[in-house]
């Protein structure tokens, strides 16, 4: 039997499992419905309504599951234009097959998402290497701290670090190395003349040698690229003290004059002595008012000075005879002979120590502590 016209309208609600009607049962639209309904149950075994909503949630999940992949890949990576990957990032698949070149766009994405927000970007030469840095720091020491170079305090930079960041520019780091440098300052010895009667007019005599003061300067010295740029005095020694150069200049009688006063003492002496030196010079000792005690400071004397040689003479200073006269013919006061008679050599040491000493012990501590007398 051919359905009527209000059994066809019961059809459409049928076919999206909505059901206003109960038809009778054992007729063909009566099973048709329950056919319909164990369909729709199927394997979830839930009624159809459930099951349509069921799917509608799962399809929306996984909109929204694409979606938000979309938008990560979009942010942690730059635009992809390739089809391929467009493709790719439409099925959630991009994969890495070219990892250098997909860093690469990253990097200049970061960099580019970074000046956007006000970042400059800069080289800095450090360590013999070259290094981009793009920073959003407020002074160019906090952008070379961010990026892990650590400024030492002697460290020289091309431009100030609390300057805004160089946008462009290249930065210059020269590392500082320090090390200690020892130098030698020389004070150089001037020369003092004194005048001294005892000496004929005009003639000079050493009293004291020079010598010249040293002193030695350690010094912490820092240097960066080749160049020196700051000492600092760390400790200093007086190695040698400077002594002046003393000489004695004559301003006495003219040495014939003395010669002749000397002759007339020597006269008046007597003087007659015999024996080697050293036994002429104990026999003399007397005459000047010496006892015996004096004479073992007058043979370390010239013992040091001659080895008691009447034709001894000092090279270098033209010093001649047992007393090392200078010149030798000092002696001459004491006689003529002055060359080759010991006797009237020591006539005239022992004159001179008198003199200048009032004792052969007060020549030879001078002698001691200076090295002449």
């Amino acid at each position: 039997m051919a359905p009527s016209h209000s059994e066809r309208d019961d059809l459409a609600p049928t076919e999206n499992l909505t059901v206003t009607k109960t038809p009778q049962p054992e007729t063909r639209r009566a099973r048709r419905l329950a056919e319909k309904r164990r369909r729709a149950v199927g394997a979830f075994g839930m009624p159809g309504p459930a099951v349509k909503t069921l799917r509608l949630g799962v399809l929306g999940a996984v909109v929204v599951g694409t979606g938000a992949f979309t938008v990560s890949q979009v942010s942690a990576s730059p635009r992809v234009t390739d089809p391929h990957d467009l493709a790719a990032v439409e099925a959630g698949t991009l994969s890495l097959r070219d990892g250098g070149s997909v860093a690469s766009r990253s990097q200049m994405a970061g960099r580019t998402a970074l000046e956007a927000d006000g970042a400059h970007t800069f080289s800095v030469v450090v360590d013999g290497q070259t290094r981009e840095i793009t920073s959003t720091a407020d002074s160019l020491g906090e952008a070379l701290a961010e990026a892990g170079i650590v400024i030492g305090a002697d460290d020289v930079v091309s431009a100030p670090l609390a300057d805004a960041v160089p946008a462009g520019e290249q930065i210059t780091v020269q590392r500082a190395t320090t090390d200690h440098v020892t130098e030698r300052e020389v004070d150089e010895f001037e020369v003092v003349e004194e005048e001294d009667p005892s000496l004929p007019e005009g003639e000079r005599e050493v009293e004291v040698e020079g010598r010249d003061g040293v002193t030695t300067s350690t010094y912490r010295v820092v240097t960066a690229g080749g160049e020196e740029i700051s000492r600092q005095l760390v400790a200093t020694v007086e190695t040698s003290e400077r002594r002046d150069k003393v000489v004695r200049i004559g301003t006495g009688e003219e040495e014939s004059v003395l010669a002749e006063e000397a002759e007339d003492s020597v006269g008046a002496s007597g003087g007659s002595y015999s024996g080697d030196p050293r036994s002429i010079a104990q026999q003399m000792l007397p005459d000047f008012g010496w006892g015996a005690d004096q004479f073992s400071c007058l043979d370390s004397l010239w013992q040091r000075e001659s080895n008691w040689n009447p034709s001894a003479q000092n090279p270098s200073s033209g010093a001649y005879g047992i007393p090392q006269a200078l010149p030798g013919s000092k002696m001459a006061s004491a006689g003529s002979d002055w060359a080759t008679n010991p006797a009237t050599q020591i006539e005239w040491g022992l004159g001179y120590i008198q003199g200048r000493y009032g004792s052969p012990c007060g020549a030879w501590g001078h002698s001691q502590s200076n090295g002449w007398y």
